[in-house]
Order: structure tokens, then C-alpha cells, then sequence
């Protein structure tokens, strides 16, 4: 009664739930577009291999961009 069909989102390797962020009603809304380095779409039997029975509807991996070491804050 309470399934849905939302993906399981990866934000630099932390799994984020649709109830896991209070306030938030997508946890997409955390991330700056700009900050994104890499999108990835899981959405066979391998998403579920490493993720388990919540990545049954897909996985969505984003990988943020990371500082420079020695480099200036920007």
C-alpha cells in the first residue's frame, strides 16, 4: 500500500531516501547544477546487485565536483 516507483539517489555515495531528508520533498533539491561532475543511471539487475531490494525501480548516482589540492577557494 505505501510502494512508490521513485529511484534511489547516490549523492557522492550516500543514499538518500525520499523521507530520509526532513523538509525536503526531493532530495535532487539539495544539489547546486552547477556542482555536478557526473550523472549516472542504474536501471538493471546490477543497480540491485549493489544496492539491494530500494534500488529495485533504478539508482541515480551524481558525483559533485571536489577541490584542488593547493588550490584557491573559489
Amino acid at each position: 500500500l505505501n510502494a512508490n516507483n521513485d529511484p534511489l539517489i547516490v549523492i557522492d555515495g550516500l543514499a538518500m531516501d525520499n523521507s530520509g531528508v526532513k523538509g525536503l520533498t526531493n532530495p535532487l533539491a539539495m544539489v547546486n547544477p552547477n556542482d555536478i561532475e557526473t550523472f549516472t543511471v542504474l536501471k538493471d539487475a546490477s543497480a540491485t546487485a549493489i544496492y539491494g531490494s530500494r534500488a529495485s525501480n533504478g539508482v541515480i548516482i551524481i558525483t559533485t565536483k571536489k577541490g584542488k589540492a593547493g588550490g584557491r577557494p573559489q
